[in-house]
């Protein structure tokens, strides 16, 4: 039958099946690569992939069930992104090491206008280079030991903050407290400020870095991961989730403010905003880490310094990966020592026999042995981040599989460092799993909660001094100990990163003058 007597309807008919047979095709070949590489996993609806599940289970439970189901190689979609989920340590070693030639997950990295594509954990190849090794000495010993009197003021005005209600008997929920502590730290290291978080916690600095961490899986990201390229229409429309101009121009005013100030002053400051404008001129060697040797042309990032843009970049980064993770890490550290108080006590003995009253410094926290296992301990438990991600530039053989180059490729740090194979009672907390005799028979990739090889966390020598020095000085005055309000089992949010879902509520009690 003709219309008007142009078009042939049965023509229109012909067109819409034909259509609707080439979307088919399409949305199979899409989402069967993993069924053509043979990996296996589960059957996701196209463009919904896991994110249902996940924003269910959280991300470590929904790790955890794949791990369980499937083997420690998984085939996954994150709406309509491939990912490979990997629990295997010996494959982890070799994806971080011997084949390292990754960029950031591009889900996790704001691509756009953000000022945090110019920080580390964006940028690639030289550039990426050049980074690390100009920032490499800010983390260095030497540079620790220089930060110990901003964070001992820190951790006294935290002690300060615990005292009226531990000395009125009051239970304490932690996660706030902690988080209070951890925004004075990296505000005062990263952004030279002072601002006393604990007695005010309505401060500007504190209300715009809690919005940095207000993502929840939303609409807006539900949209992004079933379709990636809308993440550019809403940062045009200033929509994006990953990319909230108001709190960015915020901290890049701040930070240009700061590097203005020191400008025409004191340029003999200690914290990493100094560190950072200074990093190109310092000789110090960072004792754990190597310089990366450049690929292409090493004469083009010879004697430069870091950008405001990359200032500004980084101090952002170190917002986001120092404040919540850190705070979690406390908030979990208090939880597992007041549930056991076996191991409290021998804590409390070997500070006691370190350091007496003395104060924590760089140096003398690693004097304590067991601190150092009931930190690892902590973060075996609860990682707060309990994935990290790879993508490779090339065609690489993950345990038998083809992977296509450009796939994401993640690591189940929160499943593995579970996994019964690696860790007898994995639910248990055991410090003793770190001692030297014990970490020797295990597999070192199996623990990661600072991610391993080149790309693992630069601060991770700076976080682990900010949270044994609290917990160590918390600890020389009072005991952590469990009340009625206390969640036993702690249930855990399904929000991106491990966090106590209802907080951690403890009490403090006070130890006698003379212990």
């Amino acid at each position: 039958m003709d219309v008007l007597g142009v078009v042939d309807i049965n023509a229109w008919i012909l067109l819409i099946v034909f259509a609707l047979i080439a979307i088919y095709i399409y949305v199979k070949w899409k989402f069967g690569l993993w069924r053509r590489l043979g990996v296996p996993g589960p059957d996701h609806l196209p463009y919904i992939g896991a994110v249902k599940e996940i924003k269910e289970l959280g991300m470590h439970g929904f790790d955890e069930k794949m791990i369980q189901s499937y083997g420690s190689i998984v085939g996954l979609y994150l709406g309509s992104i491939p990912s490979l989920l990997i629990a295997d340590p010996e494959i982890i070693k070799k994806i971080t090491t011997k084949d390292f030639s990754k960029a950031p997950n591009r889900l996790n990295v704001v691509r756009n206008k953000s000022e945090l594509k110019h920080g580390l954990s964006a940028v690639e190849d030289d550039h990426w280079r050049f980074m690390r090794n100009t920032l490499l000495p800010t983390f260095s010993s030497g540079k620790m030991r220089k930060m110990n009197p901003i964070l001992r003021k820190k951790y006294q005005l935290l002690l300060e903050g615990l005292k009226k209600e531990a000395d009125e008997g009051k239970t304490i929920e932690f996660k706030e407290i902690f988080g209070r502590y951890t925004m004075d730290v990296i505000a005062a290291l990263g952004f030279g400020m002072d601002i006393d978080s604990q007695t005010n916690p309505d401060n500007k600095f504190v209300k715009y870095a809690k919005e940095l961490f207000n993502n929840k899986l939303s609409l807006r990201f539900f949209l992004i991961f079933v379709l990636p390229f809308a993440e550019r229409i809403l940062d045009y429309f200033e929509l994006s989730p990953l990319n909230n101009r108001r709190v960015m121009n915020f901290f890049k005013s701040a930070v240009h403010q700061a590097v203005k100030m020191r400008d025409e002053g004191d340029q003999n400051r200690t914290d990493l905003l100094q560190l950072m404008l200074n990093a190109h001129k310092d000789t110090e060697k960072n004792e754990i880490e190597s310089e990366h040797s450049y690929e292409e042309d090493p004469n083009k990032w010879k004697k430069r310094g870091l950008t405001e843009d990359e200032v500004t970049g980084n101090a952002l980064l170190f917002i986001l990966a120092g404040f919540d993770t850190t705070a979690s890490s406390l908030t979990f550290m208090a939880y597992c020592l007041a549930t056991n108080p076996d191991c409290q006590e021998k804590l409390i003995e070997e500070i006691d026999s370190t350091l007496g009253k003395e104060i924590p410094t760089y140096d003398n926290v690693q004097k304590i042995d067991y601190m150092e296992w009931v930190f690892n301990e902590t973060l075996r438990l609860y990682p707060p981040a309990v994935r990290t991600d790879r993508v490779s530039k090339v065609e690489m053989d993950i345990g038998g599989y083809k992977i296509p180059k450009g796939v994401d490729m993640s690591f189940a740090i929160y499943s593995l460092q579970r996994d019964p194979k690696y860790w007898p009672e994995p639910d248990k907390f055991d410090p003793e799993r770190f001692s030297p005799e014990n970490k020797a028979e295990r597999h070192p990739y199996a623990f990661l909660p600072f991610g391993h090889g080149p790309r693992n966390c630069i601060g991770q020598r700076l976080a682990a001094m900010e949270a044994k020095c609290a917990i160590i000085y918390i600890l020389q005055h009072y005991r952590f100990v469990t009340c009625s309000e206390t969640e036993i089992p702690v249930k855990l949010d399904t929000s991106a990163l491990l966090k106590p879902r209802n907080g951690i509520k403890l009490k403090l009690e006070e130890r006698p003058k003379d212990s």
